[in-house]
């Protein structure tokens, strides 16, 4: 069940055009967009500058990349996923200091702090700087040396870039499999016995004629647990990732499954995708269910 290895990014990248086009982007909004498809920030010049920076610090113990940096998973529409670990007391310093070089690089166009507590309860915030790429995201989160969780166990986040290191060998760390087999069991369990309150939403939904209604319903309580599910089986490390990585995570034909499940063009057709994804989902239930049973 815990069998799992890194797989290449093989997909083609769209092109802008189709991109714009698969969006039906009007005139005015393409034109808008294409200033931040031409950039005078690049990636590895913005790295490079982030490493000058954090090794400045003198209350920052470390930084790292993780997120595609990490997985060997880079392309031209890659963001920066950037960790940065602090004395308990620094974090707002943090992230004053890592927006003042921002400014200087040009400016911010674009700033969210993620609320708090956040999922993984760490301060997080987005940016988009100026003369960078939409694409060019820094995503920044900032670590309490007291925190256990340094979001760094291998088989969820891969290799660590690191870029700066005040001597603690930050490293990637082996998944403490225990726990996280717990929260598995935890994840089905929810899963299977929410089943028979949730699915009969997505045909009320439809019978209603509630467009909206049935197509959210039908993403969070049929296919999102189908996902789950599909990913305890074949990639059990990462089965709350959701929709993301599918294509390194699953075996080609599950994959197809997924997408040719999300693909709802109206009420009618939505309907049938329902069934077909329901009749998976039970048959996904017992194979997991099979799964967790044998490795007890």
């Amino acid at each position: 069940m815990w069998v799992h290895g890194r797989n290449s990014f093989p997909r083609r990248l769209k092109t802008d055009g189709e991109f714009s086009e698969s969006l039906k982007l009007d005139s005015t909004h393409r034109e808008d967009r294409s200033i931040y498809r031409s950039t005078s920030i690049q990636r590895e010049d913005l790295i490079v500058a982030i490493t000058g920076k954090v090794s400045e610090l003198e209350w920052l113990d470390a930084a790292w990349l993780g997120g595609s940096d990490a997985t060997d998973r880079i392309d031209e529409r890659s963001d920066l996923d950037l960790v940065c670990l602090v004395h308990d007391d620094r974090v707002e310093e943090t992230f004053v200091s890592l927006e003042s070089l921002f400014d200087s690089l040009g400016g911010i166009r674009h700033r969210f702090r993620v609320p708090e507590p956040t999922r993984h309860g760490n301060a997080q915030a987005y940016y988009l700087l100026v003369g960078a790429t939409d694409d060019l995201t820094i995503d920044l989160v900032v670590l309490r040396n007291s925190v256990q969780d340094r979001l760094l166990e291998l088989e969820r986040h891969g290799d660590p870039l690191v870029l700066f290191d005040r001597g603690l060998g930050i490293r990637s760390v082996p998944l403490d499999r225990d726990a996280h087999v717990t929260r598995l069991r935890a994840r089905f369990s929810e899963i299977k016995n929410a089943a028979p309150i949730l699915i009969p939403l997505v045909s009320k939904a439809i019978d209603r004629g509630f467009v909206a209604d049935a197509v959210s319903s039908y993403q969070n309580f049929v296919l999102r647990p189908l996902v789950d599910l599909l990913r305890m089986e074949h990639c059990p490390e990462r089965f709350d990732f959701g929709f993301r990585y599918l294509d390194r995570d699953l075996p080609p034909s599950e994959r197809a499954l997924v997408e040719r499940l999300s693909m709802a063009g109206d009420l009618e057709s939505l309907d049938g995708l329902r069934k077909q994804a329901i009749a998976r989902l039970e048959i996904q239930i017992a194979r997991v269910d099979a799964l967790l049973n044998r490795d007890r």
